[in-house]
């Protein structure tokens, strides 16, 4: 629920914010002639202010429902290709299969007395030497086929798992689509009936967008690894027992509730925080070890639940719920939604990633672990297609943007 409300919150401040702007043009327009002109140019100034503002979060609103269905098409085509890649698998088992179907049938048939004869019937040491030396061989071609058939298992099911989770992602793309579908036609809506010519307006909007999307798409196509010169030591650890830990899980639920109080950054992403370079960080932080500490501590959560408007990390968080409440153990307040969180911290290049950072895609967020990895609260399929898990690598949506809030 809590993407909603937050969501309907902004879009409801948003036509608010307008019908200001609109007063203020009224208001400027009844001014008495003899007032002094710096008043009147303050005046418009302000205006243009409101005007400039509400375009921005149009536009931040078109750039996000636009890469989610950019991401949903690609999507689907992962879903089509692990699709393929599962007929295939299983086609290779059922070959393997009936290869080892053969040779058992054969083994049994001969018997181990054929292997004995073989040895009685060599007729000089040199030849005993090559029939033991071809009985070693055959033995050595069994256990690779049988090697091969337990591959060709463990491929299937990798591919399976991949497959189940593809579409529980896309169940959950899905239905963040239908929510923002519903959030900008109350928008539009909303603004079509303030301004006169909203058409016009929308379509530059829609063309900034279309440029920003752009800009994004390749920025995170081509993204730098992050992960590049790491060492083993500096990945995180996954807890033994899945995060079940109950102490750890009932503080992310107590604090990421107080942490939805938190202004870093309001709740309006300004239009710049759709950039992927602006205003971004160029160097390390003195308090890195405290990013990879809140990396490492997510990681102990694997393998909970995903719970839409939840916050507990061992009963049930969505994505923005996990991110909240994992940095409330650490006594950091982040904005309680995704949207917000866009707008929250420090802006971060893709090239100054680190572990611990917030990566926001449209409707959905994951914190950076390293190793071209993030951990999420994906989806509410269970573990491991969904709930909260480990995925790589981290440009598998649009990033709409990287945030630092350590």
């Amino acid at each position: 629920m809590g993407e909603d409300i937050m969501k309907r919150r902004y879009v409801n401040a948003l036509i608010t914010v307008l019908v200001m702007s609109v007063s203020f043009s009224m208001t400027a327009m009844a001014v008495p002639e003899d007032q002094n002109v710096e008043s009147l140019e303050t005046q418009k100034a302000q205006v243009q202010s409101q005007a400039d503002d509400v375009q921005k979060q149009l536009v931040g609103l078109l750039v996000q429902y636009d890469a989610l269905q950019q991401d949903i098409e690609k999507q689907k085509e992962r879903v089509s290709q692990a699709q393929e890649e599962l007929k295939a698998a299983e086609a290779e088992e059922q070959d393997q299969y009936q290869a080892m179907k053969k040779r058992i049938r054969y083994i049994y048939e001969a018997g181990d007395s054929s292997f004995i004869e073989t040895l009685i019937s060599a007729d000089s040491f040199t030849d005993l030497i090559n029939k033991a030396e071809y009985i070693q061989n055959v033995h050595s071609y069994d256990r690779d086929q049988l090697d091969k058939y337990a591959k060709a298992k463990e491929e299937v099911a990798d591919r399976k798992a991949d497959l189940e989770a593809g579409q529980a992602d896309m169940e959950q793309m899905s239905q963040d689509m239908g929510r923002q579908q519903a959030d900008l036609q109350t928008t539009l809506d909303g603004m079509r009936s303030q301004i006169a010519d909203f058409d016009s307006q929308l379509e530059t909007a829609r063309a900034e967008a279309a440029a920003q999307l752009d800009q994004l798409t390749d920025a995170t196509e081509n993204m730098v690894d992050a992960a590049e010169g790491q060492t083993d030591a500096d990945q995180p650890s996954q807890g033994g027992n899945g995060g079940n830990n109950g102490n750890n899980g009932n503080n992310g639920n107590q604090n990421g509730n107080n942490g939805g109080g938190s202004n870093n950054g309001g709740s309006k992403p300004s239009g710049g925080g759709n950039k992927p370079s602006g205003g971004g960080t160029t160097s390390t932080p003195g308090n890195a070890s405290l990013g990879q500490q809140i990396a490492n501590t997510a990681c102990q959560y694997v393998g909970n639940p995903y719970k839409y408007g939840g916050t507990s990390l061992t009963n049930g968080a969505d994505c923005s719920g996990f991110v909240m409440s994992v940095h409330a153990l650490f006594g950091i307040s982040t904005p309680r939604d995704s949207w917000s969180q866009l707008a929250g911290g420090k802006a971060v290049n893709y090239s100054d990633m680190l572990p611990g950072d917030v990566i926001v895609y449209s409707g959905h967020v994951a914190i950076y672990i390293g190793g071209n990895q993030i951990v999420h609260a994906s989806n509410s399929a269970p573990y491991p297609a969904g709930g909260i898990k480990i995925s790589s690598p981290p440009n598998y949506r649009t990033i709409l943007g990287v945030r630092r809030y350590w």
